[in-house]
């Protein structure tokens, strides 16, 4: 049977389903720190996407482990990472684990006028959505999540404003931290950070879009251009790259899981499993049963 992602319209619906006793009472809004969370219970969570943002910091990691589409760490340790509604999020952790998570729906900003995602690109499918911030940045960090925490916690009877400000402040602080982190890729000729972001994209996107027309248009520019960039810089076509991206995932389902040849199909996007397994075919030159077979 196909299995399909879940995916959690409100922050209570996730509470409820991950065994977080709280609740919010600001529909579009809450913080808490990763020491109120249960010590024995929802210590992972598998693959999920939810329909609100989420920004947190980790301090002490433990053996915890966070992947945002295919992108994983394993060293968590002063991490911020950010999500948003498009991306798939999966983690692990233990109660050794701090720091901080804020979850917003896009509406609690309402009294920002701006393109959101092109403000604050850190929740960009494009983009490297963790960052590793030094040690003075992330005490600075650190007060900023605690003004947060007080004011949400706070009976202030200007509380949402005050929290919808505190909020849009922090994100452009950072904004301004992922600008000094990023100032290599600021400096790359327009090719190479065309190209980056296309390998971001695909990293983050290829089970659900698999055409370099796809691609282009979340790039803003024509299939052939990017096609031309990425060809001069990787010395390949940009179908290769999301056929390879594909490959990748598929090997590595077959290698290390026991998922039948439907379900993995069906876990990279593919609707029926006979195309999942031409696509096999053709870049492999065997069939994922066949390949799966000769590895036992």
């Amino acid at each position: 049977m196909k299995k399909g992602i879940r995916r959690f319209g409100g922050i209570n619906e996730f509470f409820e389903a991950t065994g977080f006793e709280r609740r919010t009472d600001i529909d579009e809004f809450f913080i808490f720190r990763f020491e109120e969370l249960p010590a024995d219970n929802a210590l992972r969570m598998s693959p999920y996407q939810k329909d609100f943002y989420q920004v947190s910091l980790i301090l002490n990691s433990g053996n915890a482990r966070a992947d945002i589409n295919s992108q994983s760490r394993n060293s968590l340790e002063n991490t911020l990472y950010f999500l948003s509604p498009e991306h798939t999020f999966s983690w692990r952790r233990n109660d050794q684990t701090t720091g901080y998570v804020v979850y917003f729906k896009p509406e609690f900003l309402s009294v920002f006028s701006g393109h959101f995602i092109h403000e604050f690109s850190f929740f960009d499918l494009s983009q490297e959505n963790f960052q590793k911030p030094q040690m003075e940045q992330v005490e600075d960090l650190c007060s900023d999540f605690e003004k947060l925490y007080s004011a949400y916690s706070g009976k202030n009877p200007y509380r949402l404003q005050i929290l919808q400000s505190l909020l849009l402040s922090f994100l452009f602080k950072c904004k301004s931290l992922q600008q000094k982190l990023d100032a290599s890729i600021d400096l790359m000729p327009r090719k190479k950070e065309m190209v980056f972001r296309f390998q971001n994209l695909v990293n983050n996107c290829y089970i659900r879009k698999k055409q370099v027309a796809d691609y282009a248009q979340l790039l803003h520019v024509s299939p052939n251009t990017l096609n031309q960039y990425v060809k001069d810089t990787l010395g390949k076509t940009a179908k290769e790259v999301i056929s390879e991206k594909i490959v990748q995932e598929a090997v590595k389902q077959l290698r290390y899981t026991t998922e039948d040849i439907s379900q993995v199909a069906y876990s990279l996007g593919y609707e029926e499993p006979t195309h999942f397994i031409r696509f096999f075919r053709k870049h492999t030159s065997t069939t994922p049963g066949e390949y799966r077979k000769s590895i036992l």
